[in-house]
């Protein structure tokens, strides 16, 4: 079972467009492969199979009983969903990434199979960044649409103008993808003993970070240095005291206002940003305008339906039939965040972010309080990329489609199980107890001397 999770990983990255199967329509491997651990599976719920365990006072089944819950919730939207065909298409992604983090939860145990995992999905982005590479070398794109060869054209593109997509619709989807792929790679980089080993995912880590900038995906570059920035601030967190981040958050909004203050292109961006959240302009069918328009959009769906969300996979309908702010000929969110809330509603997102914020700080518990190299390489990682991801995430237009993201998550879900299995949380009250008991000594011996 462990092996055809470690390809159900892999396949994950081929897509409709590698491998997979014309039977009337494109069957990916992915979804082969979810079919035949699926029967499998219900194989041995049948059978009462002691392989499937679930703890659920483990805070890691937590997250799992959170995702089946958004899917218990999605299907019920059918309820009140005024679109049945996205509702459909919406839960069939639902429900194959659902079960598919279950399944990575329940048979992934080990350290090893974790670390296969990393592998599974490193090898996975690897091919992505060869297809990248060749297609700015060559100018060949053996997947893109019609319309992005229209609108880039890019046999008369240089190698260095030239925009990589590799299997995915559009730039933005892969520069989200290598984003991930980035942290994986940091990951097994750090992780790594031999040195050709080393010097292979630093190659790949370069490539990937120049293929992310090569896609001009602004949203995706930003969020490569914000988890950068997380990670540094996660390894050097013993050292940093609360004055030295007080004394760099006043320094860097003082030369923030310096900046303002000085520069009127600046001062002219941020008057723009402030009218087009007012809507004290005429829509002009610009990107900018139209992703915030969305967002409007979404709040008036909202109080529509009393917070409940429009349903799963109706966010498209709603724009479509109920828009009460113009966004030209886009219909999807364009923002994971209020993708979340706009089709799922209040609930489901206020659960999403506290199960988000949960697992950045069980990571940061991790990192900090293991001993075990293995964890803490794997936790930093996690960390960036959780960082990271809240901004990256609104580069794409939906998410939901978006299956190799259920994939990681279910990833991080088995390591955080991992994790509890090692008794880490024993480890850490230990250590702040024996740090307490380490500072009360130290003020009994100074009172002493006093």
């Amino acid at each position: 079972m462990k092996k055809l999770i470690y390809l159900l990983v892999f396949s994950v990255f081929l897509g409709t467009q590698i491998l997979a199967l014309d039977i009337g329509f494109k069957l990916s491997m992915y979804r082969i492969l979810f079919l035949g651990v699926f029967c499998m599976f219900s194989v041995m719920f049948i059978n009462n199979d002691q392989r499937l365990r679930f703890y659920p006072k483990k805070l890691s089944s937590t997250y799992t009983l959170f995702y089946t819950l958004w899917l218990l919730y999605s299907l019920l939207s059918v309820v009140w969903s005024q679109n049945l065909a996205g509702w459909t298409k919406a839960n069939i992604f639902i429900g194959i990434g659902v079960f598919t983090i279950i399944f990575i939860h329940l048979f992934i145990k080990e350290e090893k199979d974790i670390l296969n995992l990393f592998r599974s999905v490193g090898a996975g982005v690897a091919i992505h960044i060869f297809i990248g590479l060749a297609e700015i070398i060559t100018g060949k794109y053996l997947w893109a649409s019609d319309h992005f060869m229209t609108k880039y054209r890019p046999a008369s593109q240089t190698i260095f103008s030239r925009i990589p997509i590799s299997i995915y619709p559009n730039q933005n989807d892969y520069a989200t993808m290598l984003l991930m792929g980035s942290f994986i790679i940091i990951f097994l980089f750090r992780n790594a003993k031999r040195v050709y080993a080393k010097i292979g995912y630093f190659i790949l880590l370069t490539l990937c970070f120049m293929l992310i900038y090569q896609t001009e995906s602004r949203g995706n570059l930003l969020a490569f240095f914000i988890g950068i920035g997380a990670m540094l601030l996660t390894y050097f967190s013993r050292v940093i005291t609360k004055k030295g981040i007080f004394l760099t958050f006043i320094t860097a909004g003082g030369l923030g206002t310096i900046f303002v203050i000085a520069s009127e292109s600046i001062r002219g961006k941020i008057s723009g940003i402030i009218s087009l959240i007012s809507g004290n302009v005429i829509y002009d069918n610009s990107s900018n305008m139209t992703r915030v328009n969305l967002i409007k959009n979404g709040f008036y769906f909202l109080r529509d339906t009393l917070g409940f969300g429009v349903g799963a996979g109706n966010i498209e309908h709603w724009m479509k039939t109920n828009a009460f702010f113009q966004v030209g000929d886009k219909s999807n969110m364009h923002n994971w965040w209020m993708e979340i809330l706009t089709g799922y509603g209040v609930f489901i997102f206020v659960l999403y972010v506290l199960v988000y914020a949960s697992m950045l700080q069980r990571a940061y518990q991790y990192y900090r309080y293991s001993k075990d190299a293995f964890v803490r390489n794997a936790s930093l990682s996690i960390i960036g990329y959780l960082a990271a991801f809240t901004l990256s995430s609104i580069s794409s237009a939906s998410n939901i489609i978006n299956e190799w993201q259920w994939v990681i998550f279910g990833i991080i879900i088995a390591f955080f199980s991992y994790c509890e299995s090692l008794g880490i949380k024993k480890e850490q009250v230990s250590y702040i107890t024996q740090k307490k008991n380490n500072e009360m000594i130290r003020d009994f011996v100074g009172g002493q001397h006093g």
